[in-house]
C-alpha cells in the first residue's frame, strides 16, 4: 500500500500542472496562514490561490506568493481504485525545490507525507488515525510512534477540551443575532512550546464577537504546547491553526 502511495506522489509532481489546462479558473487572495481574505485587504495579502475543476471532476489548486513563485499545488479527486476521495499536495521553497509531498484520504483523514531536503527524501510521516503516527527522520531505522505529527506543534487535546468546557462562553451579542461559525485561531508556538503570537486567521468571515471570545479564552490558557521538530530533530518555531466552533444549541 505504501509503495502504491509513493508511486502516486512521484507521478503527481509531473501531472498536477497539466491536467487542468483549458479549464475556467478562479483566483482568491490568502493571508499568511493560507486562509481566504477579502479581495480589498492588501495589508494581509500574502498569497494568491488559483483553482480550477477539470473535465474529469478533479479540483486542482495552485498557490503563489506575491512574487509569483509557486509555493503549493494540490489535486482533489477519486483515488485510482475509485473507492474514496483523496487530496495530493506538494509544497515548494522559494527556489522551487520540493519540500514535501502528501496524500490524504479525505474520508478518514489518514495520510502519508514525505519531507525533502535538496531533492532527497529525509523524513516520512504516516497517520493511522486515532492520534497514532509513525515517523522517521534521516533513516528509516529511526522509526518511532507519536500521538501527533511532530513536524507541526502539538497540544494535549484532552487538556485543551477540558479547558474550553470550563472557560469558553457564547457572547451575548452573538447569541442575540443567532451568529454561529468556526473561528480559526492561528498560534505561533516557539521552540519551548510557549505562545509567541496569536490572531484570528479568518477574521473577515466570522462574527467579530465570536472572534473576540476566541482570543479572550486563548489568553486564559496556561497549558503548554509541544514545539514542532525540524528535519534535524531540533525544536523550531512554527504556526498551528486551531478551530473553535460556536454553535447555538
Amino acid at each position: 500500500m505504501l509503495n502504491k502511495l509513493l508511486l502516486i506522489l512521484l507521478t503527481s509532481y509531473f501531472s498536477i500542472g497539466f491536467s487542468a489546462q483549458g479549464q475556467q479558473r478562479t483566483t482568491t487572495k490568502l493571508n499568511r496562514h493560507f486562509i481566504e481574505i477579502e479581495q480589498n485587504d492588501s495589508k494581509n495579502h500574502h498569497y494568491n490561490k488559483v483553482e480550477t475543476v477539470t473535465k474529469t471532476g478533479e479540483t486542482v489548486t495552485w498557490i503563489f506568493d506575491l512574487r509569483n513563485r509557486m509555493v503549493k499545488q494540490s489535486k482533489k479527486g477519486i483515488n485510482p481504485e475509485g473507492n474514496y476521495n483523496q487530496e495530493i499536495t506538494e509544497t515548494f521553497d522559494s527556489t522551487n525545490q520540493l519540500i514535501s509531498q502528501s496524500i490524504i484520504n479525505l474520508e478518514n483523514r489518514k495520510y502519508v507525507e514525505f519531507h525533502y531536503r535538496d531533492g532527497v527524501k529525509k523524513a516520512q510521516v504516516i497517520s493511522h488515525g486515532n492520534e497514532v503516527f509513525e515517523i522517521w527522520r534521516n533513516n528509516p531505522d529511526s522509526l518511532y510512534t507519536s500521538d501527533h505529527d511532530d513536524f507541526g506543534p502539538g497540544l494535549d487535546r484532552k487538556e485543551w477540551n477540558n479547558f474550553l468546557v470550563k472557560n469558553l462562553r457564547y457572547p451575548t451579542e452573538a447569541r442575540k443575532t443567532g451568529a454561529e461559525g468556526t473561528v480559526i485561531l492561528a498560534i505561533l508556538v516557539d521552540e519551548n512550546g510557549n505562545i509567541k503570537e496569536s490572531e484570528v486567521a479568518n477574521l473577515a468571515f466570522v462574527n467579530p464577537y465570536l472572534a473576540k471570545e476566541a482570543l479572550r479564552v486563548l489568553g486564559l490558557f496556561k497549558g503548554q504546547f509541544i514545539p514542532a521538530v525540524n528535519l534535524d530533530g531540533q525544536p523550531e518555531e512554527k504556526w498551528i491553526n486551531i478551530p473553535l466552533r460556536f454553535k447555538l444549541g
